[in-house]
């Protein structure tokens, strides 16, 4: 048969798609004819207040589901392996106190909702469908005009970027961009790479509401799930849930993230024992959805489910996940205020325009610095007056001696001061830490890997730089042992911007060098000084943008699962250690396992196993064993 593509390189089998849907009605299924025919639709009406039947998943719409019951979840092995690291006081973590709901799930919570259109004053044409959560205040916007999805380098959120199309008496909506959330509240993960195709079915006073879930990273099949909305017949009221956190574990140390070491779930067997369902059933995976799973669990051991608690032996497909464009041009992303990101030339270039010359951080490889001026250009009529280096490295001031030539500041031309620098008067002024200027100079008699002209040569010693450039303050704070010994970010502050350098990444796990002065400890102290900087909006999302290195752009709950991350596996490589192993033996038991589809690599330039040799070599203070 063929295979049914339900939008955004979602593919279904036929023959999977009548397993998978087996309980969805006959006009749910013309309607996904309807849709793969592409035949013009009628629309229908979703406005008014909805409840969901508060007998249909229960526990997710109250205290929450048992911990280790993943029964009939498709998830993969990394799935698994994070939810079974997760403790819940987690949510003790001030910034998780108000993480919010991810769309697929919000929509479960416990709750009423309220739909209403959004039409063109003028011409009455429907733009969107707002439907509107109770719990955690989720607004969802589903565009019906027509636009596209943004680009990869967006940010992404609770609920995602939406668009819909009619489809008989059914909507059917396509979902991308969404933060990482739940699958369940007990640990199950979904990632921020997951996509949703989900209908809305009217009949009456009723809606059959079903979600597929494809998360290329946390699932091994996509997920269905179907939900009932009865009509209200008024104003429920009480529609606010707003949520501020707060201090609610004093003296925790700020690098301490409650975690559950692999293997150890301290709980892994109590909804198993209770409920009486076999511990293999409870583990998930995509075979507990289907009814021929039953007649394995007659002959399934105990061991060959306590064998799913730990990594095996053969690592997952790792998933590089870089949205950066690679067509050979620049685009130009408006972040906040009078600040913009430039993507395409490897990593992420920030600029501030205003009536002074434009402020610009970081260059990029070198290779588009042509057309990097061309879009600044098209920005602003000033010249670039300063360039900031959050690093050394070679995807951050590739650019320097093209742009800097390219620029002007006029506040050092003859200034009183200006004979303090070299070259004064002479194009831009590159700004960083002193020691990104001794690494580009190599002043040990090496020779120097970045020509003269692009070194910086504004350098500042201590912990902070800071200026004010077009009405904005700018401040350059030294991260100490990150992933280098001279890394730096920089904070907008009116425009509340962070651009973090590679400290923070959306793409990889953090390239430690430690032969350059990194450390894994020193990478969550920075980690956790950006957080130490950020304040959210609304639910734990917005405010402070943060602009990672390489990736898209972020706010302070990507930083915040990135920092847990780091901390995990530390506490992992930690314990080995403590325990006599060596480097080799650290390798072996996979301790990145539940994160090697998301941030791992088996080639390139800094694969997973790089990673975790840096981790181990960092910890023991010295080299491998």
């Amino acid at each position: 048969m063929e295979s049914l593509d339900l939008r955004g390189g979602v593919e279904v089998s036929a023959v999977k798609l009548m397993r998978v849907f087996h309980t969805v009605s006959f006009l749910f299924a013309a309607a996904v004819t309807l849709l793969a025919q592409g035949q013009p639709v009628p629309g229908v009406d979703l406005s008014g207040y909805w409840t969901g039947a508060m007998h249909e998943d229960a526990l997710e719409r109250g205290a929450g589901p048992e911990l280790v019951d993943y029964t009939g979840f498709p998830i993969n092995e990394a799935g698994r392996l994070w939810a079974l690291s997760y403790d819940p006081s987690r949510v003790t973590l001030r910034n998780h106190q108000c993480d919010g709901y991810i769309m697929p799930y919000q929509v479960r919570a416990v709750g009423n909702s309220r739909a209403w259109e959004e039409r063109d004053p003028h011409t009455q044409r429907l733009i969107a469908i707002h439907w509107w959560h109770q719990t955690f205040e989720g607004h969802r916007v589903i565009w019906m005009d027509g636009r596209p999805h943004p680009p990869a380098y967006a940010p992404h959120t609770w609920m995602g970027f939406s668009t819909g199309t009619f489809v008989g008496n059914a909507l059917v909506v396509y979902t991308t961009h969404l933060k990482q959330g739940w699958l369940r509240r007990n640990g199950l993960p979904e990632s921020d790479q997951a996509t949703v195709t989900d209908f809305f079915l009217r009949h009456g006073d009723h809606i059959t509401y079903t979600s597929v879930v494809n998360d290329p990273v946390f699932l091994a099949e996509p997920m269905v799930r179907t939900t009932d909305f009865y009509r209200q017949p008024s104003d429920p009221t009480s529609w606010l849930f707003a949520c501020d956190d707060g201090e609610q574990i004093i003296g925790r140390a700020p690098d301490q993230v409650p975690n559950y070491p692999m293997g150890k779930h301290p709980f892994l067997m109590e909804f198993s024992k209770t409920e009486k369902v076999p511990l293999l059933a409870a583990l998930g995976g995509p075979e507990t959805m289907y009814p021929e799973f039953a007649a394995r669990l007659k002959t399934a051991t105990e061991a060959e489910a306590l064998a799913r608690t730990r990594p095996s032996g053969a690592p997952q497909n790792s998933r590089a996940i870089d949205p950066t464009p690679h067509d050979g041009e620049i685009h130009v992303w408006p972040v906040r205020r009078n600040v913009y990101l430039l993507a395409g030339e490897g990593a992420n270039i920030t600029v501030l325009v205003g009536e002074q010359g434009t402020f610009v951080v970081d260059s990029g490889t070198g290779q588009l610095t042509d057309k990097i001026i061309a879009a600044v250009k098209t920005l602003s009529g000033k010249p670039i007056q300063y360039i900031a280096n959050t690093s050394f490295r070679p995807d951050h001031t590739g650019g320097n001696v093209k742009l800097r030539a390219s620029g002007n500041d006029p506040s050092v031309q003859g200034s009183f001061f200006s004979n303090q620098f070299a070259d004064a008067g002479v194009g831009a002024t590159i700004m960083a830490h002193q020691n990104v200027t001794n690494r580009m100079s190599a002043p040990q008699g090496k020779a120097p890997p970045t020509p003269s002209e692009g070194w910086p040569s504004d350098t500042f010693l201590t912990e902070r730089r800071r200026t004010f450039q077009n009405n904005e303050s700018i401040e350059l704070f030294h991260e100490l042992k990150a992933v280098t010994d001279g890394d730096s970010i920089v904070a907008f502050r009116r425009a509340d911007v962070i651009v973090a350098g590679d400290i923070f990444t959306t793409t990889q796990y953090p390239f430690i060098d430690l032969n350059s002065g990194g450390s894994v400890q020193g990478e969550i102290n920075a980690l956790n000084d950006i957080l130490n900087r950020t304040n959210y909006q609304h639910e734990g999302e917005g405010g402070t943008i943060i602009i990672p290195g390489h990736g898209y752009v972020s706010d302070e709950h990507e930083v915040t699962e990135y920092r847990d991350m780091v901390v995990i596996v530390r506490d992992r490589v930690q314990a080995l250690i403590q325990g006599g192993a060596t480097l080799q033996q650290v390798r072996a038991a996979r301790v990145t396992a539940d994160y090697d589809t998301r941030y791992g690599a088996t080639s390139g330039a800094w694969t997973t196993e790089l990673f975790v040799e840096a981790v181990y070599n960092s910890l023991k203070g010295g080299p491998a064993k």
